[in-house]
């Protein structure tokens, strides 16, 4: 470069180690997830460094911003300023590659659970550190702090070579401030993405069918930035219709006017107004490891049991892809959100109806328990806006039954749920919530898998769970209220296990949905209609005969059986379950 030019060094050379910091770390994630790679088009992956230039380009203008206006201000005051400006530029620069070392390194390990690059669900997980670091081994803990350490060496010794320490050349002319407007100039257009009439965002990225490319190509911090500052956003970035016409179709899609709404089944052989209920949420539970549901077989075995007495739903798919989206839509009968979870929005979150608040306004007692940290995406919160009388978390068990590192296993809770329940002042609504099967999947219990790899970790800890089930339920009937009660299990979301399928296929959302107990009529019966998490309050409150405060309160959960009827095969539901009576009002 010409000496005319020598001033101008800094910039350029600074925009070269931010694209070279994000090249190093697009390599690393690229590698790691290498099975992610589409087996049709594996080749398109390595397209992703060049499809990644305009976000990179982008938050590469954001982070230059503040070191080109001090270095600006260090040319306004002259050479004696140099050393404090270059040590100040230097300080910041380390400051922050530092902190994105750390949230590129979190996106490769949060991106082997979530299946989606890092967003502001993730920082608000990150205000309970203990809970997360639960779920990483010791070795793991020391591994991770022995890359991050070499990583902000390595870091710092490239950023060095790069870009210098020494900034400013020899004879810096002060008309060199006449280039500032123009470098803001750079930057706006860099940040916005060029002059177009919207601003740039993840789908200027986005170039392959195949999901993970284009995940690969996304720049994680400026995902997060972004998710961080539209957290509370209502802008809809999906609308593609006229109001009419989407009020319309959202009509359909909830079966009004189908002229079904006053047909009654009779679920039960006594008055279910007066029945108990015990919700079971089971962490990560799926289709995969049910047999009667296409999985994997032999793993289940007491879940088979219930569903041979009971009710399956052969096609529930989960909500959202974590326990702070499912148990919402599971108990409220809200959808998940694309961008935000609703949790999280405590102002919003408390207004939401929901089984627990109906059943306890019709005289019931409710009770919740989960074996770990209720603070873990605001979950304690919301939960006592939903008026359980007593909530019972990790807190609530000794040291000694605390031996999972989330907490307390599956078998100790649920016996525990046994013994609270027992304290109930009958009719009650009890729930429990399980965590055993989530990684590391370091349950107290050896099964035929051999638990070497994540496959096998993931079977033996869903036989785990089973085995803990089964047990649950041995102890149940035993008890003076087993008779009067009906069970629902459900998984608070599926897993990519133990198939190693991506969050973005369907199979890996299927979920078993499961009602039991002693007063169901016509057991054994198998439901074929598609459905979601949310639309087992409706269906549950309308076997109850409350349906018409599900109907009112909860707009978004539709009666599952009221479906069946809307798609005209009643006749064939009828056949199946010859018990099964329909009554009309």
């Amino acid at each position: 470069m010409p000496k005319s030019l020598r001033p101008f060094y800094f910039p350029f050379r600074l925009l070269a180690f931010w694209l070279l910091f994000f090249v190093v770390f697009r390599l690393w994630f690229v590698l790691w997830f290498r099975s992610e790679w589409s087996e049709e088009n594996p080749g398109f992956t390595w397209l992703s460094f060049w499809h990644a230039l305009p976000l990179d380009f982008s938050f590469a203008a954001y982070l230059l911003a503040l070191p080109i206006i001090l270095w600006q201000i260090g040319v306004a005051f002259g050479s004696r300023s140099y050393p404090f400006i270059e040590k100040s530029i230097l300080g910041f620069n380390v400051l922050i590659f530092s902190i994105f070392i750390f949230v590129f390194g979190a996106n490769v390990f949060l991106y082997q659970e979530w299946q989606t690059p890092l967003n502001n669900r993730a920082v608000e997980y990150f205000k309970t550190p203990s809970a997360l670091l639960d779920s990483m081994s010791f070795p793991f803990k020391l591994a991770s702090l022995g890359i991050y350490a070499g990583a902000v060496w390595l870091m710092l010794r490239i950023y060095k070579k790069v870009v210098g320490t020494k900034i400013y050349p020899e004879n810096t002319s002060r008309w060199g401030l006449l280039a500032l407007p123009l470098w803001l100039g750079i930057l706006v257009l860099a940040i916005r993405g060029g002059t177009g009439v919207m601003p740039i965002n993840e789908s200027a990225v986005y170039y392959s069918p195949h999901l993970f490319d284009n995940h690969a190509a996304t720049n994680p911090g400026w995902s997060l930035c972004h998710s961080l500052i539209e957290t509370r956003s209502t802008i809809n970035r999906y609308t593609v219709m006229e109001d009419d016409v989407a009020l319309n179709g959202l009509n359909t899609l909830m079966g009004a006017g189908l002229g079904c709404n006053n047909a009654k089944f009779q679920f039960f052989d006594r008055p279910d107004s007066t029945l108990n209920v015990v919700f079971l949420i089971l962490e990560s539970h799926t289709a995969q490891v049910v047999e009667e549901l296409g999985g994997e077989p032999g793993v289940c075995p007491n879940m088979s049991r219930l569903i041979r007495e009971g009710i399956l739903f052969k096609n529930i798919y989960g909500s959202g892809y974590r326990t702070d989206q499912g148990i919402i839509s599971i108990l409220a009968g809200y959808p998940a959100q694309p961008d935000q979870s609703i949790i999280l929005l405590e102002d919003k979150a408390a207004k939401l109806p929901s089984i627990p608040k109906i059943l306890k306004d019709s005289g019931y007692s409710t009770l919740f328990l989960y074996g770990g940290e209720l603070t873990f995406a605001n979950l304690g919160l919301w939960l006592t806006n939903q008026r359980f009388d007593k909530i019972i978390s990790e807190r609530d068990f000794n040291s000694a039954e605390k031996t999972q590192r989330w907490g307390v296993d599956d078998g100790i809770l649920l016996q525990r749920t046994i013994l609270e329940i027992n304290k109930m002042r009958q009719p009650f609504f009890a729930t429990a919530m399980t965590l055993s099967l989530h990684p590391p999947y370091d349950v107290p219990f050896q099964s035929k898998w051999a638990a070497n790899n994540d496959r096998e970790k993931f079977l033996n800890s869903a036989a785990f769970v089973d085995h803990a089930i089964g047990a649950f339920f041995k102890s149940a009937e035993q008890q003076s209220w087993y008779d009067n009660t009906i069970f629902v299990l459900v998984a608070d979301h599926g897993a990519s296990q133990p198939g190693g399928l991506g969050m973005d296929r369907p199979e890996s959302r299927h979920t078993p949905l499961i009602i039991f107990g002693k007063p169901i009529v016509g057991k054994g019966m198998k439901v074929d209609v598609f459905g979601n998490h949310h639309d087992i309050p409706a269906t549950i409150l309308s076997m109850m005969h409350k349906d018409n405060q599900g109907r009112a309160f909860i707009p978004w959960s539709q009666d599952l059986f009221m479906k069946v009827l809307s798609l005209g095969i009643r006749g064939r539901l009828q056949e199946i379950w010859s018990g099964f009576c329909l009554l009309h009002q």
